[in-house]
């Protein structure tokens, strides 16, 4: 398991499927994130491999996924918004 603030990759050993989860990303809209802009460009380029090595995408909410399809251009097919408590 891969794991940052916001985002967290997961692997099913038995199925060889994997599963990336997305809380926000904050670090891409706002510049004066507290991450300096090496981590952010570091976070933005691990994003970008890991979403396009994923076979699951699950955002934190619609605003998430909208950016994740924006940003990086992944079909909104491909994610899936979980369910608020």
């Amino acid at each position: 398991m891969v794991s940052f603030d916001s985002l967290r990759r997961y692997s099913d050993a038995s199925t060889g499927k994997t599963i990336l989860e997305v809380d926000e990303l904050d670090f891409l809209k706002n510049p004066k994130h507290r991450y300096g802009w090496i981590k952010r460009h570091f976070l933005s380029l691990w994003l970008k491999w890991a979403l396009s090595h994923s076979d699951t995408i699950i955002a934190a909410d619609s605003t998430t996924a909208f950016d994740i399809h924006r940003f990086y251009y992944i079909p909104s097919g491909r994610i899936t918004v979980r369910a608020s408590k």
